[in-house]
């Protein structure tokens, strides 16, 4: 079988890592302040803080603003669903807003109807590493928090703010996931990160430092990452342009291959770079089957997002139309710089037998 994601790990990653054991100082240290550090310098911003996962950065995010309940956040109905998760922690208003079927990302005029005098930010995702309209967004004059999830290394060539280019640098915060299946892995784990010092600041303040005397009743949250994650997304960090490139390199293959299909493929604007964090075509044909099929092939596919947020406020997907067919014609193919040559064919091959 072909795995849908499997993370590329080269002999770098094994030293890096073992030298982290030979320390025997694996907890959150020094290690973890230089992939910060890192980060930083490849996105070309200032500040940042490493936690244990996505949801962890968007936790402190939305901490650091000092919302209040009621308050309201616009974000993608078809962002997954364990996002909602974060909003109850603070009794703040997830604002479902559907897609753009030509990105799949948010759709700016379904976003300027849902505006309130309640919006205190949009959450604005780059989906499957497409970056999304950006200078649209900072036109609503709304705080901007970039869900990078799958956009690291995507660049976007802004209009309103020329002199910036990676996503994740037009944002208040920016957060990052370097989970398996991202441009770059740490295991687990994720990088919320800012050119504000005032906001990470106040973000640092609710994440738990055990080696700091806090004398206030404040509660901290124990969003840790370990310096043995911190070494591999170092090594990660150093091939990762590599790694995007391959990334590309397979996608081009699929859309030349899949051109004459019926099925949808997405076609990059000229002022956006994908990272092709993952491959995605809108079926025709029924979505269940072919998965089906294509496993039965000894090929792994699966739904991009099997569990959107629409569907727990909006099971129906009645005010969501776009984020609904998504959940149900949208698919997902192996695209992992891994891939061999003769496994990119097949399942290229296997999936136009489906058609």
């Amino acid at each position: 079988m072909i795995p849908l994601n499997k993370p590329t790990i080269v002999r770098k990653d094994l030293e890096y890592v073992l030298n982290c054991l030979i320390t025997e100082r694996i907890e959150e240290g020094e290690l973890t302040r230089e992939f910060e550090k890192s980060i930083c310098h490849f996105l070309n911003l200032k500040y940042s803080v490493a936690t244990n996962s996505f949801s962890s950065s968007l936790h402190l995010a939305l901490l650091a603003l000092s919302l209040q309940p009621d308050d309201e956040i616009i974000l993608s109905a078809y962002t997954p669903s364990y996002i909602l998760n974060v909003f109850r922690y603070i009794q703040v208003k997830p604002v479902l807003a559907d897609i753009d079927l030509s990105s799949y990302n948010m759709d700016i005029k379904q976003v300027e109807q849902k505006i309130s005098g309640k919006t205190k930010a949009i959450l604005l995702n780059h989906a499957f590493g497409l970056p999304a309209d950006i200078d649209a967004f900072l036109n609503l004059n709304i705080p901007i928090i970039e869900d990078c999830s799958y956009a690291f290394g995507s660049e976007y060539t802004s209009a309103v703010m020329p002199e910036l280019k990676l996503t994740g640098s037009f944002g208040i915060f920016s957060l990052f996931s370097f989970d398996t299946d991202t441009n770059i892995t740490t295991g687990n784990g994720a990088m919320m990160v800012s050119n504000s010092r005032d906001l990470v600041l106040n973000a640092k303040k609710y994440k738990l430092n055990p080696l700091a005397e806090e004398k206030d009743m404040q509660i901290r949250y124990d969003y840790r990452i370990s310096d043995i994650s911190s070494a591999l997304g170092l090594s990660q960090l150093k091939i990762v342009k590599k790694l995007i490139d391959r990334r590309v390199e397979i996608a081009n293959y699929y859309s030349e291959r899949f051109q004459r299909s019926k099925n949808k493929i997405i076609r990059v604007p000229e002022n956006m770079k994908s990272v092709y964090s993952k491959y995605t075509l809108l079926l025709e044909g029924n979505l269940e089957k072919t998965i089906r099929f294509m496993r039965q092939n000894k090929v792994d596919a699966d739904r991009p997002v099997p569990s959107p947020a629409y569907s727990v406020l909006d099971p129906e997907g009645r005010e969501y139309p776009n984020a609904f067919q998504c959940y149900n014609k949208l698919i997902e193919i192996p695209v992992y710089p891994s891939l061999k040559k003769k496994e990119i064919e097949r399942v290229a091959n296997t999936f136009l037998k489906v058609f």
